[in-house]
């Protein structure tokens, strides 16, 4: 087993909780070696759609990116501006 944990952002967190679907700032989760951040999304029911940009140590990631060691994840949610 890893340690993974989530930072949300504030743009995500706010639209989580206008989906009844609040969340903490901060997750701790303990997954398997292998698991996709895709994987995590859907276990803690958070759509892979409203999480356009996710980076380990400010690097890009994908939804598919493989978990093999012990990650803080960091999921920004959509972004409007003008």
């Amino acid at each position: 087993m890893i340690q993974i944990t989530l930072r949300l952002s504030a743009s995500l967190l706010s639209i989580l909780e206008d989906a009844n679907n609040p969340k903490n700032e901060t997750i701790f989760l303990q997954v398997e070696k292998g698991t996709t951040i895709k994987q995590i999304l859907l276990k803690e029911k958070i759509s892979p759609l409203l999480v356009p940009l996710i980076s380990i140590d400010n690097k890009k990631q994908t939804v598919s990116t493989l978990l093999e060691t012990d990650e803080t994840i960091t999921l920004i949610g959509p972004l409007a501006g003008g």
